[in-house]
């Protein structure tokens, strides 16, 4: 991650020295390396947030999907659409591989607790 970090910071660099200075040339290259590596890294970086949510729910500190939403950056319905559609892909994986993922008691879990927070 963080060669990735590393390599996103330094094509980001020469960009905003090419836009304000004279002294170089826009290089499409790096704008293609910037992208690429900051999509990556976002996906890095998100990747646990839902077993976050999961985490948060289990330790009862949830009070409403509107708080886990502002802390998201998405409306309260995005949040709780987005935590069901992860254990139910979770769920998938299970049934696929038989280790990754979560168990149907797993996820009847973590849908009671998601149910109670809408209450």
């Amino acid at each position: 991650m963080h060669s990735m970090v590393e390599q996103w910071s330094q094509a980001r660099i020469r960009t905003l020295l090419a836009l304000r200075t004279s002294m170089a040339e826009l290089d499409t290259d790096d704008l293609f390396a910037e992208l690429a590596y900051s999509t990556r890294i976002a996906q890095e970086v998100t990747c646990g947030r839902w077993c976050a949510v999961a985490d948060l729910l289990r330790a009862g500190a949830v009070e409403s999907w509107a708080q886990i939403g502002l802390a998201m950056g998405m409306t309260a319905v995005e949040a709780r659409n987005g935590f069901h559609a992860w254990i139910a892909g979770q769920v998938a994986i299970r049934q696929r591989n038989g280790t990754i993922g979560i168990t149907g008691a797993q996820s009847a879990e973590l849908t009671n607790l998601a149910q109670a927070v809408d209450q």
